[in-house]
């Protein structure tokens, strides 16, 4: 009877524990858009998947002058590439990546300066997920002005982190 009862309580307790332990941001840290004044907003970009292989290609805003965007109750930054974040007119610092299914580059910075009632979005190039078996070496990010298509900024490339190193040890054989 121990047993039984302990078999049916189980999948009840490890689904409590497997919860996420997710930890908020105190709102200091956390990007806070303009509450008035003259403003212009910034999104990122999506590129749908080519084949259910393969993920969505997306290029997205982690932080907005060293502020963590806020992730909306989402698990992950990339799920807010269509957020659209209000900035102040003036000079801005976001830091952008690329993703694509498990496939990532490391956070770049990249600088422009917003103009009143301009609509900016994030644009990229990647090889990351474009062919079988691709360099997967780089992703070139930069900004631009949705309504004209022009580039505002200069294209900032990132790349994967580097691979973790392996520890590889030889095996002697002796053949007597």
């Amino acid at each position: 009877m121990k047993y039984y009862v302990l078999a049916c309580a189980l999948p009840l307790l490890t689904g409590c524990m497997s919860m996420k332990n997710v930890k908020e941001l105190p709102l200091e840290l956390i990007y806070q858009p303009p509450v008035s004044g003259a403003s212009a907003t910034i999104v990122g970009k999506m590129e749908p998947r080519h084949t259910k292989l393969v993920g969505d290609r997306i290029a997205y805003i982690m932080e907005i002058d060293g502020k963590r965007v806020s992730k909306e109750r989402k698990e992950e930054y990339s799920a807010t590439w269509d957020t659209v974040y209000p900035l102040t007119t003036g000079e801005h610092t976001m830091t952008v990546t690329y993703r694509m299914a498990g496939h990532y580059t490391r956070p770049a910075k990249i600088s422009f300066t917003a103009e009143a009632n301009k609509n900016y979005q994030l644009d990229f190039v990647t090889d990351i997920g474009t062919a079988w078996f691709s360099g997967d070496s780089y992703a070139d990010i930069w900004i631009k002005d949705k309504a004209t298509g022009k580039a505002v900024t200069e294209v900032v490339r990132t790349a994967p982190p580097p691979a973790p190193q392996t520890i590889s040890y030889p095996i002697i054989i002796n053949n007597r």
